[in-house]
């Protein structure tokens, strides 16, 4: 007998029987009469088996009768979301992460898709606005955070707090409002900004977090709303990572630089002309740093060099920063501006240590002195390259200083081909340090020490007179 003309009891009877939710999904979809007989069945079995899952995808997907169909078969639509157990902090111990429990319900998922109808409905059928998941966000924070102007409408007639929707910083949740300006989204922002008593204020506080978006027209949007272009936005929260990518408490940022660090051309182009203070200091109480720096050390050139035609000043740090970086262009232009003269960092022993060739002879050709250390770093690291152009260009193979020696510097770090240069360009060896090679040496590097020429007198007694003048020099 088909199932066609089985009678209705019978079919029940066997849809009741089945163990899997998805033999019962292919029964319903056999034809018309059996969707109507059996489909409260198959809702019934996701209730029990599930825990009613199906209700969020239905939610997410927008299908309201699947929703409503849940609601009418038992799904506690009304109840907020739960813990599966207690999250206790030991003592002394701050919870950096969220909880892994599912807080998940019809209203939050609607919200973050987008489906205002569906929404409006759940909130009728007692759904609350304030339902949290397990990183705190409400349906507002979803809605805003994905744009969705509609559903915010739909949530602003539960009459939401000015502070929630513009202060409510949370460790892992930010305002509705910066939620949405993080993602660029103008209309949402203006929107609930005509809802703030005071929207000057809340434009400001939004106005870093807009930058991150690099949206110029929401920026200009919130500078029109009276927002302080300068404004400092002190980071309360850990760990959460909106504005700075790392995790500090009273951390300090400013529109233009997030986007100095985001590298957003534009952006600082549009804040710069509208009297963004280029030499504003952020960042954290231990280390203050301007817009400028941020834009070299991640590299950002053209940003760089806006920053730089606004009068930005230079620093050594800047300096030293694009030599860590290996930024070529970033440095010339650094450099022009800067000049050799008083220079407190030395600039070359920064670049011997990075490595890069191509920055040691820019840094070289442009003046800046003591070579010395520079070539003292460079054997330390291994950097034959720079050790070479050292030497061709005069640089004192012996290098007897108070302290060490370029071929003792050498043998300790087992740098054969710098040993083998320093030996072509006349090096000597001091009599402790050849003893010192036999005796602690590789077979292959005592060798090689006992190839170069020996000091008639020791360390000791070249270095002392060194001292001895140092010490009467007035």
């Amino acid at each position: 007998m088909s199932m066609s003309a089985a009678s209705n009891e019978v079919i029940i009877l066997i849809a009741q029987q089945l163990q899997s939710q998805a033999d019962l999904a292919a029964l319903v979809q056999v034809n018309c009469r059996l969707n109507h007989l059996i489909k409260h069945i198959l809702y019934q079995y996701n209730l029990q088996q599930r825990n009613g899952d199906g209700i969020l995808q239905a939610a997410r997907l927008g299908l309201t009768p699947a929703v409503v169909q849940f609601i009418k078969e038992g799904y506690p639509v009304e109840d907020r979301p739960i813990h599966a157990e207690e999250h206790p902090a030991r003592p002394g111990f701050l919870r950096w992460d969220p909880c892994s429990c599912r807080l998940e319900q019809p209203i939050l998922c609607a919200a973050e898709y987008g489906h205002s109808e569906l929404v409006k409905y759940l909130l009728r059928a007692g759904s609350g606005p304030d339902f949290e998941n397990n990183l705190g966000e409400t349906p507002m924070h979803l809605a805003a955070k994905n744009g969705f102007l509609s559903v915010i409408k739909v949530l602003l007639e539960k009459g939401y707090t000015i502070p929630f929707l513009m202060d409510n910083d949370t460790k892992f949740t930010l305002a509705p409002i910066k939620e949405a300006a993080l993602k660029g989204h103008t209309h949402v922002v203006e929107h609930l900004l005509s809802y703030a008593p005071s929207p000057r204020d809340y434009a400001s506080s939004t106005l870093p977090f807009a930058a991150i978006s690099g949206n110029i027209a929401l920026v200009s949007m919130l500078l029109d709303h009276g927002a302080d272009i300068n404004y400092k936005y002190i980071e309360r929260h850990a760990p959460r990572m909106a504005l700075y990518p790392h995790d500090e408490r009273g951390h300090v940022s400013t529109a233009l630089s997030v986007a100095a660090r985001l590298g957003h051309l534009d952006l600082v182009t549009f804040l710069l002309a509208n009297d963004s203070d280029v030499e504003v200091t952020t960042g954290a109480s231990s280390l203050w740093e301007t817009a400028l720096y941020l834009a070299i050390a991640k590299g950002h050139e053209e940003v760089v060099e806006v920053l730089l035609a606004h009068g930005a000043d230079v620093e050594g740090g800047h300096i030293s920063a694009a030599i860590e970086q290996r930024n070529k262009k970033s440095l010339e232009m650094l450099i022009t501006k800067y000049g050799t003269e008083n220079c407190q960092t030395n600039f070359l022993e920064l670049a011997a240590e990075a490595g890069d060739m191509e920055i040691f002879q820019i840094l070289f050709d442009k003046g800046f002195e003591d070579q010395e250390r520079a070539f003292l770093k460079a054997i330390e690291c291994g950097q034959e390259e720079i050790v070479a152009l050292l030497l061709s260009r005069g640089t004192d193979p012996d290098l007897p200083t108070i302290r060490e020696c370029a071929i003792g510097k050498a043998i300790v770090h087992r740098n054969v081909g710098i040993m083998e240069l320093l030996l072509c360009h006349g090096a000597h060896i001091y009599p402790e340090t050849l003893r010192g090679a036999k005796t602690f040496a590789p077979g292959h590097i005592a060798k090689l020490a006992e190839q170069f020429p020996v000091h008639s007198l020791g360390k000791k007694a070249i270095q002392n007179p060194l001292v001895i003048c140092i010490a009467v020099v007035p």
